[in-house]
């Protein structure tokens, strides 16, 4: 059997935890999907463990921020896609929600968070929007 915190798992797997961590495998391939192609960043580098060029970094944070805010992961849960301290997701989300103030990065953030919603439509976010 699978770790539980492992982002991937076989079908049969997800039908045996059920409907509530079943979203967590396609959040990954989706983060990958829009946040690599706005942002420019290979896929690899966006899981890298280790830091890598400020741009990467800071496609990662946004990434972070995403999984948590628009597919409605707590952090300890993002870090585990991450392979990162909550704490660390708790600071990326942070340096996003700040750079917020800016109304170009904020929309382009909605128009992210958007699509990541879209994509990822049975994660919890999209889940809590129907009731």
């Amino acid at each position: 059997m699978e770790k539980r915190g492992c982002p991937f798992r076989s079908l049969q797997s997800e039908r045996e935890v059920g409907y509530e961590r079943a979203s967590e495998p396609i959040v990954r391939p989706v983060l990958e999907f829009a946040v690599c192609r706005v942002f420019a960043v290979r896929g690899p580098e966006l899981w890298s463990i280790t830091r890598g060029h400020p741009s990467t970094a800071f496609a990662r944070q946004v990434a972070m921020y995403l999984a948590h805010v628009a597919c409605g992961l707590t952090l300890t849960e993002v870090g585990q896609i991450f392979a990162r301290d909550r704490t660390t997701v708790a600071h990326a989300c942070g340096v996003i929600e700040d750079r917020r103030d800016d109304p170009a990065f904020d929309r382009s953030l909605e128009l992210l968070e958007g699509v990541t919603r879209f994509l990822a439509p049975g994660t919890a976010a999209f889940r809590r929007r129907l009731i």
